[in-house]
């Protein structure tokens, strides 16, 4: 079965083996220069952070350069090249800011590239990746890991291939095709006045990417590169200004929804972010991953605060309650636990004074939790082919979604709360009864064409 976190190419986050400087090949951009530069440079130099103006992450803008200095490189003069002087610590302040310095072949790397005339080797496929100019075609359906209602429950989005399809809430039609950059979505949000839409994703060890969506135009207002891979599920400030993500490079990112600067990078965690939520007032904010930690942060600073829960297991999903200051989260070890970002006493080793419950344990591993908007109840997806869900106060497991063929990586409830929705490896929508758990409707989330006679398929039938 797909996995929700695929194995991504790591070599863009280790150094990459440096040419041998003997010899007539020239140096790559592309398979040398470039994985040593996102290394080293690409943390404070990137399309979200660019400090001084410039942008490393991509051939163009070291070419193009920074306010200060222009371009980056003089080709065939080295000597003359700010990328190269600033390394070298002939020009201030010497780069990496406040990192070690560059090792002696790394910087003649450079140079040698430099005085090669710098040339850009980056194959077609992989340059800056174009908005299609037309929706994708389809011969199944593709694992959905990003879904969501509109706030007038009208609207059901679903993330494709490079797209956003906005259903109506029944599944009967499909209203609008977003086109993006993006592979993959893994979160989707509204706001709560229903005029934005804010998309998180990416395309593994290229790019992540934030989207902006005028949702009466259906216009890409905002297109955030924010890394040099995947973002993960991402939550909008209760004001719908900030959206808050996390990602591969083990950070909690914050951007501006209308004008996509960034707010903050927060480096607090030991391995990948998987998914993040803003509190109540959204003065604070809740990350989780894979190094096992739930983790409070300043929403404006991105500051850390201290852990919300008592370490156990790799970590995939978090929500929070809608009208409390609590949050649910779950992972590897298939429980679902209960803890409030309010700690009643002082923090002690291996203190778990802020849970509030813990709860029946799952057939696999959760991927995602949804609260319904009262928060009286919440639902599991996972690994298991069921989705279950409880009464918050009592625990006790009040329906069972069943149907879908293969894990669950979504789970959202309607805005009225009695349906739940859920999407995951088969690429289909099905939409449950919240208190019985019958399922009342279902949908491919994607139009079909037929290999034959390119015929579209309507629904999952």
């Amino acid at each position: 079965m797909k996995s929700l976190f695929p194995h991504l190419i790591v070599a863009a986050m280790l150094v990459a083996p440096l040419a041998t400087l003997e010899g007539d090949e020239k140096v790559s951009y592309y398979n040398e220069v470039r994985p040593l530069l996102q290394v080293h440079c690409s943390g404070c130099h990137m399309p979200a952070n660019k400090m001084s103006g410039l942008d490393i992450t991509a051939y163009v803008g070291i070419a193009r350069g920074g306010a200060k200095y222009g371009s980056s490189v003089a080709k065939g003069a080295p000597e003359n090249s700010p990328l190269v002087n600033l390394v070298t610590g002939r020009m201030e302040p010497r780069m990496p800011m406040g990192g070690e310095a560059l090792a002696a072949d790394a910087v003649a790397l450079l140079e040698r590239w430099v005085r090669e005339g710098a040339e850009d080797d980056t194959p077609a496929e992989a340059r800056a990746p174009q908005v299609p100019s037309e929706p994708p075609t389809y011969a199944q359906a593709p694992t959905i890991t990003g879904l969501a209602y509109s706030p007038d429950g009208g609207l059901l989005a679903v993330g494709g291939f490079q797209e956003i399809l906005l259903h109506r809430a029944d599944g009967s039609a499909i209203e609008a095709r977003l086109l993006g950059r993006s592979d993959k979505i893994h979160s989707i949000n509204f706001s709560r006045n229903g005029e934005r839409l804010v998309a998180v994703g990416g395309t593994p060890a290229r790019f992540g990417e934030v989207q902006v969506w005028d949702l009466e135009q259906k216009s890409l207002l905002q297109s955030v590169m924010a890394t040099t891979d995947t973002l993960f599920a991402g939550d909008l400030s209760p004001d719908g200004t900030r959206a808050v993500f996390g990602g591969v490079d083990k950070s909690v990112w914050m951007v501006d929804v209308e004008s996509g600067e960034r707010i903050f990078r927060a480096g607090h965690h030991e391995d990948w972010v998987l998914q993040t939520v803003f509190g109540i007032d959204g003065k604070r904010i809740v990350s989780v991953g894979r190094d096992r930690a739930a983790k409070l942060a300043d929403g404006a600073t991105g500051a850390f605060i201290e852990n919300v829960n008592f370490l156990r297991d790799k970590l995939y999903a978090v929500a929070r309650h809608p009208r409390r200051d609590y949050v649910l989260i779950g992972g590897e070890d298939r429980v679902p636990y209960l803890y409030t970002m309010d700690r009643p006493r002082a923090l002690k080793i291996a203190d778990d004074s802020t849970l509030i419950r813990k709860y029946e344990e799952q057939e696999g591993t959760i991927f995602t939790l949804a609260f319904s908007p009262d928060g009286s109840r919440f639902a599991v997806g996972g690994v298991a082919d069921e989705v279950p869900v409880y009464d918050t106060e009592s625990g006790e497991r009040v329906a069972t979604c069943k149907g879908h063929d293969g894990g669950i990586f979504v789970v959202a409830f309607h805005p009225n709360g009695t349906r739940v929705t859920t999407g995951g490896f088969d690429g289909v929508v099905r939409v449950y009864d919240a208190a019985s758990g019958e399922e009342v409707n279902s949908f491919v989330s994607v139009p079909i064409e037929s290999a034959d006679a390119g015929e579209e398929v309507a629904d999952a039938g």
